[in-house]
């Protein structure tokens, strides 16, 4: 089996307030503890790029279904869909942001 490599990212909103923190795995992990709710998906089939350039070119719609999806197991209403919709786009920008930032320098896993 191939070792599985994370990183974790602290985001940060305007006046660098604190939004969450973001784990990343190099097989297609997410998961958050945020202001905005701790959700987590895996993709398991992202292509062959880097995962970490998949989520930085995501929308904010599909990363929301995907967060909805992961809660829609447990709970499913309309209020959970709207609160995976806010969290998306409150926690998506930033991340991406950083995730950017990072590849554009060559920063591995």
């Amino acid at each position: 089996m191939e070792q599985v490599l994370s990183k974790s990212y602290t985001l940060r909103g305007e006046h660098g307030i604190w939004l969450g923190q973001i784990v990343l795995t190099n097989d297609g992990m997410f998961a958050s503890v945020t202001d905005y709710g701790n959700l987590s998906y895996a993709w398991r089939a992202f292509g062959k790029e880097d995962f970490r350039s998949f989520i930085a070119a995501i929308n904010i719609d599909y990363f929301g279904r995907k967060m909805h999806t992961g809660m829609a197991y447990i709970v499913h209403s309309k209020k959970c869909e709207q609160a995976c919709q806010r969290f998306a786009e409150k926690i998506l920008p930033p991340l991406q942001a950083l995730l950017k930032i990072e590849l554009a320098g060559g920063v591995s896993w």
